[in-house]
Protein backbone atom coordinates (compact mmCIF):
# COMPACT_ATOMS: atom_id res chain seq x y z
CA UNK A 1 0.00 0.00 0.00
CA UNK A 2 1.32 3.52 -0.53
CA UNK A 3 1.26 5.77 2.07
CA UNK A 4 -0.86 9.18 1.64
CA UNK A 5 0.52 12.16 3.42
CA UNK A 6 -2.53 13.85 5.02
CA UNK A 7 0.03 17.55 5.12
CA UNK A 8 -1.28 19.58 2.43
CA UNK A 9 -0.40 22.61 1.12
CA UNK A 10 -3.60 23.86 2.73
CA UNK A 11 -2.81 22.49 6.11
CA UNK A 12 -1.85 25.29 8.47
CA UNK A 13 -0.45 25.11 12.25
CA UNK A 14 -2.17 25.72 15.78
CA UNK A 15 -0.32 29.17 15.88
CA UNK A 16 -1.11 30.34 12.07
CA UNK A 17 -5.05 28.89 13.16
CA UNK A 18 -4.91 31.36 15.93
CA UNK A 19 -3.36 34.23 14.62
CA UNK A 20 -6.09 34.34 11.99
CA UNK A 21 -8.46 34.28 14.69
CA UNK A 22 -6.90 37.31 16.22
CA UNK A 23 -6.60 39.41 13.24
CA UNK A 24 -10.35 38.44 12.38
CA UNK A 25 -10.89 39.39 15.95
CA UNK A 26 -9.11 42.86 15.64
CA UNK A 27 -11.49 44.17 13.65
CA UNK A 28 -13.47 47.45 14.54
CA UNK A 29 -16.10 45.43 14.31
CA UNK A 30 -15.30 43.76 17.40
CA UNK A 31 -14.05 46.73 19.18
CA UNK A 32 -15.96 49.38 21.62
CA UNK A 33 -18.55 46.64 22.48
CA UNK A 34 -21.09 46.92 25.13
CA UNK A 35 -22.32 43.73 26.78
CA UNK A 36 -25.24 43.26 29.36
CA UNK A 37 -24.99 40.50 31.44
CA UNK A 38 -24.62 39.13 34.91
CA UNK A 39 -21.32 38.67 36.75
CA UNK A 40 -20.20 35.53 38.31
CA UNK A 41 -17.47 34.27 39.80
CA UNK A 42 -15.73 37.55 40.70
CA UNK A 43 -11.92 37.82 41.49
CA UNK A 44 -9.48 40.01 42.32
CA UNK A 45 -5.72 39.31 41.43
CA UNK A 46 -3.35 42.21 42.37
CA UNK A 47 -4.66 45.16 40.67
CA UNK A 48 -7.07 43.16 37.72
CA UNK A 49 -10.31 42.20 38.22
CA UNK A 50 -11.64 38.51 36.77
CA UNK A 51 -15.15 37.56 35.95
CA UNK A 52 -17.59 35.28 34.08
CA UNK A 53 -20.26 37.64 32.45
CA UNK A 54 -23.18 35.13 31.54
CA UNK A 55 -26.94 35.55 30.52
CA UNK A 56 -29.52 32.51 30.64
CA UNK A 57 -27.54 30.41 27.79
CA UNK A 58 -24.09 31.74 27.03
CA UNK A 59 -20.87 33.01 29.02
CA UNK A 60 -17.86 34.61 28.61
CA UNK A 61 -14.68 35.33 30.64
CA UNK A 62 -13.90 38.45 30.73
CA UNK A 63 -10.97 40.82 32.54
CA UNK A 64 -10.69 44.39 33.92
CA UNK A 65 -6.64 45.23 33.87
CA UNK A 66 -6.39 48.16 36.82
CA UNK A 67 -9.53 48.13 38.06
CA UNK A 68 -8.65 48.34 42.15
CA UNK A 69 -9.53 52.29 41.48
CA UNK A 70 -13.01 51.69 39.30
CA UNK A 71 -16.25 49.95 40.43
CA UNK A 72 -16.38 46.64 40.85
CA UNK A 73 -19.59 43.95 41.03
CA UNK A 74 -20.01 41.67 43.41
CA UNK A 75 -21.68 38.36 42.04
CA UNK A 76 -24.97 37.81 40.77
CA UNK A 77 -25.27 41.93 39.83
CA UNK A 78 -26.62 42.79 36.44
CA UNK A 79 -23.73 44.99 34.38
CA UNK A 80 -23.17 46.46 31.07
CA UNK A 81 -19.39 45.88 30.14
CA UNK A 82 -17.93 48.13 27.91
CA UNK A 83 -14.70 46.78 26.03
CA UNK A 84 -13.18 44.92 23.22
CA UNK A 85 -13.07 41.27 22.17
CA UNK A 86 -9.01 39.56 22.66
CA UNK A 87 -7.83 36.70 22.02
CA UNK A 88 -4.41 35.18 23.66
CA UNK A 89 -3.02 32.96 20.74
CA UNK A 90 -0.91 31.23 22.83
CA UNK A 91 -3.06 29.85 25.27
CA UNK A 92 -6.22 29.96 22.76
CA UNK A 93 -8.42 31.41 25.10
CA UNK A 94 -10.74 34.31 24.19
CA UNK A 95 -11.52 36.91 26.69
CA UNK A 96 -13.30 40.17 26.51
CA UNK A 97 -11.21 43.19 27.88
CA UNK A 98 -13.45 45.60 29.62
CA UNK A 99 -12.23 49.13 29.11
CA UNK A 100 -15.51 50.08 31.43
CA UNK A 101 -17.77 48.50 33.90
CA UNK A 102 -21.15 49.82 34.65
CA UNK A 103 -24.50 48.34 37.34
CA UNK A 104 -27.46 47.91 35.89
CA UNK A 105 -29.53 46.33 38.82
CA UNK A 106 -29.73 43.21 40.19
CA UNK A 107 -29.17 40.05 38.18
CA UNK A 108 -32.10 37.64 36.59
CA UNK A 109 -30.77 34.69 38.87
CA UNK A 110 -30.60 36.75 41.83
CA UNK A 111 -34.01 38.41 41.48
CA UNK A 112 -35.30 34.52 40.90
CA UNK A 113 -33.68 33.01 43.91
CA UNK A 114 -35.17 36.47 45.95
CA UNK A 115 -38.88 35.52 44.38
CA UNK A 116 -38.69 32.19 45.61
CA UNK A 117 -37.34 33.07 48.93
CA UNK A 118 -40.32 35.28 49.46
CA UNK A 119 -42.81 32.56 48.29
CA UNK A 120 -41.12 29.63 50.82
CA UNK A 121 -40.98 32.65 53.22
CA UNK A 122 -44.66 33.20 53.30
CA UNK A 123 -45.41 29.10 53.71
CA UNK A 124 -43.58 29.37 56.75
CA UNK A 125 -40.39 26.88 55.84
CA UNK A 126 -37.96 29.24 57.23
CA UNK A 127 -39.54 29.57 60.76
CA UNK A 128 -37.71 29.27 64.05
CA UNK A 129 -40.29 27.13 65.21
CA UNK A 130 -39.94 24.20 62.92
CA UNK A 131 -36.64 23.81 63.87
CA UNK A 132 -35.00 20.82 65.57
CA UNK A 133 -32.11 21.53 67.96
CA UNK A 134 -28.87 20.16 67.01
CA UNK A 135 -27.89 17.37 69.52
CA UNK A 136 -25.29 18.59 72.21
CA UNK A 137 -23.36 15.21 71.89
CA UNK A 138 -24.15 13.70 68.54
CA UNK A 139 -22.22 10.12 67.95
CA UNK A 140 -23.23 9.37 63.95
CA UNK A 141 -22.78 12.27 62.13
CA UNK A 142 -23.61 12.04 57.64
CA UNK A 143 -22.08 14.29 56.04
CA UNK A 144 -23.22 15.03 52.37
CA UNK A 145 -21.15 16.37 50.36
CA UNK A 146 -18.69 16.01 47.42
CA UNK A 147 -15.82 13.09 48.60
CA UNK A 148 -13.20 14.66 46.14
CA UNK A 149 -13.46 18.28 47.54
CA UNK A 150 -11.50 20.26 50.16
CA UNK A 151 -14.51 20.55 52.43
CA UNK A 152 -14.81 17.12 53.57
CA UNK A 153 -11.33 16.92 54.44
CA UNK A 154 -11.29 20.42 56.50
CA UNK A 155 -14.78 18.62 58.15
CA UNK A 156 -13.09 15.27 59.30
CA UNK A 157 -9.64 16.90 60.26
CA UNK A 158 -11.58 19.47 62.30
CA UNK A 159 -13.88 16.69 64.06
CA UNK A 160 -11.24 14.23 64.88
CA UNK A 161 -9.06 16.82 66.45
CA UNK A 162 -11.99 16.88 68.87
CA UNK A 163 -12.99 14.13 68.67
CA UNK A 164 -11.68 11.03 68.25
CA UNK A 165 -14.93 8.26 68.76
CA UNK A 166 -17.62 9.88 66.44
CA UNK A 167 -19.02 8.18 63.85
CA UNK A 168 -18.22 10.28 60.34
CA UNK A 169 -20.24 8.70 57.52
CA UNK A 170 -19.89 10.78 53.81
CA UNK A 171 -22.63 10.50 51.34
CA UNK A 172 -21.03 11.49 47.96
CA UNK A 173 -22.68 14.24 45.80
CA UNK A 174 -22.20 16.58 43.26
CA UNK A 175 -22.96 19.90 44.74
CA UNK A 176 -22.61 22.17 41.38
CA UNK A 177 -24.35 21.64 38.05
CA UNK A 178 -27.78 21.00 36.66
CA UNK A 179 -29.46 17.89 38.76
CA UNK A 180 -27.03 18.24 41.78
CA UNK A 181 -30.31 20.16 43.40
CA UNK A 182 -32.33 16.79 42.95
CA UNK A 183 -29.49 14.40 43.67
CA UNK A 184 -28.90 15.79 46.98
CA UNK A 185 -32.70 15.99 47.60
CA UNK A 186 -32.92 12.17 47.42
CA UNK A 187 -30.14 11.06 49.29
CA UNK A 188 -31.63 12.89 52.19
CA UNK A 189 -34.69 11.19 51.94
CA UNK A 190 -33.41 8.06 52.01
CA UNK A 191 -30.92 8.75 54.68
CA UNK A 192 -33.69 10.35 57.34
CA UNK A 193 -34.88 7.29 58.95
CA UNK A 194 -31.19 5.85 59.36
CA UNK A 195 -30.85 6.74 63.00
CA UNK A 196 -28.20 10.05 62.15
CA UNK A 197 -28.00 12.15 65.26
CA UNK A 198 -27.09 14.85 62.75
CA UNK A 199 -26.81 15.59 59.35
CA UNK A 200 -24.49 18.05 57.67
CA UNK A 201 -25.18 19.35 54.24
CA UNK A 202 -21.29 21.01 53.20
CA UNK A 203 -20.04 23.20 49.90
CA UNK A 204 -17.26 25.22 49.50
CA UNK A 205 -17.75 29.11 47.94
CA UNK A 206 -18.35 29.92 44.82
CA UNK A 207 -20.13 31.86 42.78
CA UNK A 208 -24.13 32.31 42.25
CA UNK A 209 -24.39 30.08 39.66
CA UNK A 210 -22.27 27.83 41.68
CA UNK A 211 -24.82 27.90 44.65
CA UNK A 212 -27.75 27.70 42.26
CA UNK A 213 -28.53 23.78 43.81
CA UNK A 214 -29.03 25.04 46.98
CA UNK A 215 -31.50 27.76 46.10
CA UNK A 216 -33.65 24.96 44.57
CA UNK A 217 -37.15 25.04 45.72
CA UNK A 218 -37.17 21.10 46.00
CA UNK A 219 -33.62 20.87 47.44
CA UNK A 220 -35.15 23.72 50.31
CA UNK A 221 -38.38 21.90 51.21
CA UNK A 222 -36.50 17.83 51.56
CA UNK A 223 -34.40 19.78 54.00
CA UNK A 224 -37.83 21.50 55.69
CA UNK A 225 -39.53 17.88 55.47
CA UNK A 226 -36.25 16.16 57.61
CA UNK A 227 -37.18 14.54 60.65
CA UNK A 228 -33.17 14.51 61.81
CA UNK A 229 -31.78 17.89 62.45
CA UNK A 230 -29.97 19.44 59.13
CA UNK A 231 -26.89 21.72 59.48
CA UNK A 232 -26.00 23.78 56.42
CA UNK A 233 -22.30 24.77 55.45
CA UNK A 234 -22.57 26.12 51.83
CA UNK A 235 -20.16 28.77 50.85
CA UNK A 236 -18.29 31.30 52.67
CA UNK A 237 -19.65 33.55 55.91
CA UNK A 238 -21.05 35.69 53.61
CA UNK A 239 -22.98 33.70 51.64
CA UNK A 240 -26.59 32.66 52.28
CA UNK A 241 -28.22 30.09 50.04
CA UNK A 242 -32.14 28.99 50.93
CA UNK A 243 -31.05 26.13 52.35
CA UNK A 244 -29.34 28.22 55.30
CA UNK A 245 -32.61 29.53 55.70
CA UNK A 246 -34.53 26.03 56.08
CA UNK A 247 -31.83 24.35 57.79
CA UNK A 248 -32.27 23.62 61.52
CA UNK A 249 -29.19 25.51 62.15
CA UNK A 250 -26.58 27.08 59.78
CA UNK A 251 -22.68 27.16 60.02
CA UNK A 252 -20.96 29.80 58.61
CA UNK A 253 -18.05 27.57 56.75
CA UNK A 254 -17.85 23.78 56.56
CA UNK A 255 -15.08 23.86 59.64
CA UNK A 256 -17.60 26.20 61.91
CA UNK A 257 -20.53 23.08 60.79
CA UNK A 258 -17.54 20.50 62.33
CA UNK A 259 -17.17 22.55 65.43
CA UNK A 260 -21.08 23.06 65.56
CA UNK A 261 -21.69 19.37 65.62
CA UNK A 262 -18.85 17.81 67.25
CA UNK A 263 -18.87 18.17 71.03
CA UNK A 264 -15.06 18.17 72.48
CA UNK A 265 -14.40 15.05 73.88
CA UNK A 266 -11.42 15.35 75.38
CA UNK A 267 -12.72 18.80 77.52
CA UNK A 268 -15.83 16.21 78.40
CA UNK A 269 -13.36 13.37 79.51
CA UNK A 270 -11.54 16.18 81.91
CA UNK A 271 -14.53 17.45 83.23
CA UNK A 272 -16.05 13.79 83.75
CA UNK A 273 -12.92 13.08 85.84
CA UNK A 274 -12.84 16.45 87.86
CA UNK A 275 -16.44 15.94 88.71
CA UNK A 276 -15.71 12.08 89.43
CA UNK A 277 -12.79 13.57 91.68
CA UNK A 278 -15.32 16.42 93.69
CA UNK A 279 -17.91 13.62 93.83
CA UNK A 280 -15.35 11.48 95.49
CA UNK A 281 -14.39 14.19 97.51
CA UNK A 282 -17.61 15.11 98.31
CA UNK A 283 -18.63 11.48 99.12
CA UNK A 284 -15.54 11.33 101.30
CA UNK A 285 -16.31 15.20 103.61
CA UNK A 286 -19.91 13.20 103.79
CA UNK A 287 -18.81 10.19 104.93
CA UNK A 288 -16.65 11.94 107.48
CA UNK A 289 -19.11 14.40 108.55
CA UNK A 290 -21.67 11.77 109.51
CA UNK A 291 -18.94 9.67 111.03
CA UNK A 292 -18.38 12.83 113.50
CA UNK A 293 -22.08 13.21 113.77
CA UNK A 294 -22.70 9.48 114.68
CA UNK A 295 -19.48 9.95 117.17
CA UNK A 296 -20.82 13.23 118.56
CA UNK A 297 -24.18 11.74 118.99
CA UNK A 298 -23.27 8.53 119.95
CA UNK A 299 -21.17 10.58 123.52
CA UNK A 300 -24.26 12.78 124.15
CA UNK A 301 -26.43 9.18 123.75
CA UNK A 302 -23.79 7.91 126.40
CA UNK A 303 -23.62 10.88 128.46
CA UNK A 304 -27.78 10.73 128.76
CA UNK A 305 -27.59 7.29 129.17
CA UNK A 306 -25.04 7.43 132.34
CA UNK A 307 -26.98 10.39 133.61
CA UNK A 308 -30.62 8.35 133.37
CA UNK A 309 -28.62 5.01 135.25
CA UNK A 310 -27.29 7.33 137.64
CA UNK A 311 -30.54 9.21 138.35
CA UNK A 312 -32.55 5.37 138.50
CA UNK A 313 -29.77 4.55 140.51
CA UNK A 314 -29.85 7.56 143.05
CA UNK A 315 -34.04 6.89 143.03
CA UNK A 316 -33.33 3.05 144.11
CA UNK A 317 -31.21 3.98 146.64
CA UNK A 318 -33.12 6.44 148.21
CA UNK A 319 -36.10 4.03 147.83
CA UNK A 320 -33.91 1.46 149.40
CA UNK A 321 -33.01 3.57 152.10
CA UNK A 322 -36.56 4.41 152.56
CA UNK A 323 -37.40 1.07 152.64
CA UNK A 324 -34.65 0.02 155.18
CA UNK A 325 -35.98 3.19 157.42
CA UNK A 326 -39.51 1.74 157.04
CA UNK A 327 -38.79 -2.13 157.74
CA UNK A 328 -36.74 -0.96 160.77
CA UNK A 329 -39.65 1.27 162.04
CA UNK A 330 -41.96 -1.88 161.33
CA UNK A 331 -39.63 -4.40 162.89
CA UNK A 332 -39.24 -2.37 165.90
CA UNK A 333 -43.18 -2.12 166.37
CA UNK A 334 -43.42 -5.39 165.40
CA UNK A 335 -40.87 -6.56 168.40
CA UNK A 336 -42.75 -4.29 170.87
CA UNK A 337 -45.41 -5.99 169.68
CA UNK A 338 -43.76 -9.70 170.10
CA UNK A 339 -42.15 -8.71 173.29
CA UNK A 340 -46.17 -7.59 174.97
CA UNK A 341 -47.39 -10.59 173.56
CA UNK A 342 -44.65 -12.83 174.81
CA UNK A 343 -44.88 -11.18 177.86
CA UNK A 344 -48.31 -12.06 178.20
CA UNK A 345 -47.63 -15.66 177.24
CA UNK A 346 -45.39 -16.07 179.61
CA UNK A 347 -47.39 -14.67 182.32
CA UNK A 348 -49.54 -17.53 180.97
CA UNK A 349 -47.52 -20.13 180.93
CA UNK A 350 -47.49 -23.16 183.27
CA UNK A 351 -43.68 -22.85 183.69
CA UNK A 352 -44.49 -19.60 185.40
CA UNK A 353 -47.19 -21.63 187.71
CA UNK A 354 -44.85 -24.70 188.70
CA UNK A 355 -42.92 -21.73 189.58
CA UNK A 356 -44.90 -20.94 191.89
CA UNK A 357 -44.80 -23.88 194.05
CA UNK A 358 -47.32 -25.67 192.02
CA UNK A 359 -46.98 -29.62 190.10
CA UNK A 360 -47.85 -30.83 187.10
CA UNK A 361 -49.21 -34.81 187.79
CA UNK A 362 -49.51 -36.87 185.68
CA UNK A 363 -50.16 -40.86 185.06
CA UNK A 364 -49.32 -43.17 182.24
CA UNK A 365 -48.48 -40.18 180.35
CA UNK A 366 -51.78 -38.47 180.75
CA UNK A 367 -52.05 -34.68 183.04
CA UNK A 368 -53.95 -35.64 186.11
CA UNK A 369 -57.16 -33.32 186.24
CA UNK A 370 -59.15 -35.29 189.00
CA UNK A 371 -57.76 -37.37 192.38
CA UNK A 372 -60.94 -39.44 191.05
CA UNK A 373 -58.68 -40.63 187.86
CA UNK A 374 -56.54 -42.19 190.60
CA UNK A 375 -56.55 -45.17 192.73
CA UNK A 376 -53.97 -46.55 195.24
CA UNK A 377 -51.02 -48.07 194.10
CA UNK A 378 -50.85 -45.87 190.75
CA UNK A 379 -47.57 -44.57 190.12
CA UNK A 380 -47.65 -40.97 189.40
CA UNK A 381 -44.76 -38.25 187.93
CA UNK A 382 -45.34 -34.86 189.24
CA UNK A 383 -43.15 -32.12 187.54
CA UNK A 384 -42.60 -28.76 189.52
CA UNK A 385 -40.71 -25.51 189.17
CA UNK A 386 -37.29 -27.14 189.61
CA UNK A 387 -37.77 -30.56 188.61
CA UNK A 388 -39.70 -33.84 188.75
CA UNK A 389 -40.00 -36.28 191.07
CA UNK A 390 -42.09 -40.10 191.33
CA UNK A 391 -44.31 -41.18 193.77
CA UNK A 392 -47.20 -44.39 194.06
CA UNK A 393 -50.66 -43.15 195.43
CA UNK A 394 -51.17 -44.63 198.66
CA UNK A 395 -54.66 -43.23 199.22
CA UNK A 396 -57.62 -40.74 197.39
CA UNK A 397 -59.07 -38.69 199.18
CA UNK A 398 -61.56 -36.81 196.70
CA UNK A 399 -62.32 -33.41 198.62
CA UNK A 400 -66.33 -32.96 200.13
CA UNK A 401 -68.91 -31.44 197.99
CA UNK A 402 -66.78 -32.10 194.98
CA UNK A 403 -68.38 -33.01 192.24
CA UNK A 404 -68.58 -37.36 192.59
CA UNK A 405 -67.50 -36.99 195.81
CA UNK A 406 -69.13 -40.08 198.76
CA UNK A 407 -70.51 -36.66 200.42
CA UNK A 408 -72.53 -36.41 197.06
CA UNK A 409 -74.08 -39.79 196.85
Amino acid sequence: MIEQNPISEKTISVTELNATLKACLEAPVFRGLEVFGEVSGARMSGPHFYFTLKDKDSQIQCVKFGADRSYIPKDGESVVVRGSVNFWTKGGRLTFSATTIMPAGKGLLAIEFERLKAKLQAEGIFDEKYKVPVPKYAKDILVVTSRTGAVIRDIVTTVRRKNPVVNITVRDVRVQGEGAAHEIAGVLKRVDALGYDVIVIARGGGSLEDLAPFYDEELVRAVFAMKTPVVSAIGHETDFSLVDFAADARAATPTAAAELVAYDYYALADKVRTLSADMRRSVLRGFERRVMRTRIAGDALGRRMVSFHTARENRVRTLALRLKTLVGYKTKDAESKLNALCGKLDALSPLKVLSRGYFNVQAAGVSVTSVRSLKPGDKVRARGGDGTFEAQVTEVVPDKGAPGSRADE
